[in-house]
């Protein structure tokens, strides 16, 4: 199985997240947003172990990621408490953007996408 995949619809949820940013339609964000973040964890851990966890979750996606590349794992940990609020909204974002009447707004997404930033920032350091 080829990783670049992953990537590229890492990057194609990415154009949808800027489109709906751009169009203020923040629930659509929030949830390309969490698309791109899994995505790219899955990515970098396919990287390492040719395979990734089947889990929805960033906060496991994140756990397996400090499993894998050990030599950063003080700074994967430091990410996760750092980041802790965010986490929760983008996985409350797979779920709720689609199927229950929770609004995101302008505020948390912007939050959202500077902690995909941050993310992409971590993992091309590892």
């Amino acid at each position: 199985m080829k990783t670049d995949f992953l990537k590229k619809r890492a990057q194609e949820f990415t154009r949808d997240a800027e489109l709906a940013i751009k169009e203020r339609r923040w629930n659509s964000a929030a949830f390309h947003l969490e698309q791109v973040c899994q995505l790219l964890l899955k990515h970098y851990l396919f990287l390492k172990w040719k395979d990734f966890p089947k889990t929805h979750s960033l906060r496991e996606l994140l756990i397996e990621l400090k499993r894998a590349y050990t030599k950063n794992k003080r700074k994967i940990e430091k990410f996760i408490k750092e980041n802790e609020h965010t986490i929760g909204d983008l996985e409350q974002a797979y779920i709720t953007s689609r199927y229950l009447p929770v609004e995101f707004n302008e505020k948390q997404v912007k939050e959202m996408e500077r902690f995909k930033n941050k993310l992409l920032a971590l993992l091309k350091k590892l």
